[in-house]
């Protein structure tokens, strides 16, 4: 599984979860309310983290992914 699985390799395009849910963009400059709600967040690292690394996430690829996806124009 890569995070690309579900939320697809365009960060600008809506994805779908394995049981065929919609997951909003992941782009905050598509999807503005993505990273606003700090429990949020936390909940889907440990939960993707865990899915895709078999592992928690560090604070390091935390910063590095959320600083990857407020790049994207």
């Amino acid at each position: 599984m890569s995070c690309a699985s579900c939320h697809t390799s365009d960060p600008k395009r809506e994805g779908l979860t394995p049981a065929y849910r919609k997951i909003g963009p992941m782009a905050p400059v598509v999807n503005p309310q993505r990273f606003t709600d700090s429990r949020k967040v936390e909940k889907w690292f440990r939960r993707n983290c865990d899915d895709v690394l078999s592992r928690e996430c560090t604070p390091l690829e935390k910063g590095d992914f959320l600083t990857f996806m407020a790049s994207i124009r």
